[in-house]
């Protein structure tokens, strides 16, 4: 409980303090008033998924994922645009607490998994983004690269839950809007929230 509550904490603190970087382009800037409520999302959601996780050296991830992940949904709800600055930076989070996490618990297969993850979910998506560049950006690319760290890492269930979730959550995303009335059949829809959410799942439950 209290190692979850420490992630929670942690991630909030960090949604807080990363929010400015979606102001560094004009066209993925947010609402100052989002703020507070993202950081706070992002805490709710770690915490939940270090409940679920338990102590171990995956709660930093956790807390990396949910706070970049809030960000990142949000700018991409908003903007339909997924940041180079977030992006980079989620990267660079990432891989020093997957090499702390695979020295910490010996389990060094598991950073091969994460590099391979990485690498066949980058290329899952770069195949759909040249199939069809109207449906599918490059920064959902980018996104799914490091997402598929985590997810590798985690193991091949998460690895399937994170690439499959993330359609099935997409598409519904899209059927909503449609319903809506909101969009037509030729319209763009975000995939960026489903695949971040299918992420955080997928590693929680399935890892």
């Amino acid at each position: 409980m209290i190692a979850a509550l420490a992630t929670a904490v942690v991630a909030a603190a960090l949604g807080y303090a990363l929010f400015p970087l979606a102001g560094r382009d004009p066209r993925t800037e947010l609402p100052p008033s989002l703020r507070l409520p993202l950081a706070l999302l992002a805490g709710v959601l770690a915490g939940v998924g270090g409940a679920m996780v338990g102590p171990s050296w995956s709660l930093p991830l956790v807390a990396v994922l949910a706070s970049f992940g809030v960000l990142l949904g949000a700018i991409d709800l908003r903007s339909k645009l997924l940041p180079n600055a977030v992006l980079l930076r989620f990267t660079a989070a990432t891989v020093p607490l997957l090499l702390v996490a695979s020295a910490g618990t010996g389990y060094w297969a598991g950073l091969l998994g994460a590099l391979a993850g990485g690498a066949a979910l980058f290329a899952v998506y770069l195949l759909l983004a040249l199939i069809s560049p109207a449906g599918m950006g490059m920064g959902d690319v980018k996104l799914a690269a490091v997402l598929g760290l985590f997810a590798g890492w985690a193991g091949a269930a998460a690895w399937m839950g994170t690439l499959l979730g993330g359609f099935l959550l997409g598409g519904l995303a899209g059927v909503v809007v449609l319903l809506l009335r909101r969009g037509s059949r030729s319209s763009t829809f975000p995939f960026g929230p489903g695949m971040l959410l299918a992420a955080l799942g997928s590693f929680v439950v399935l890892g």
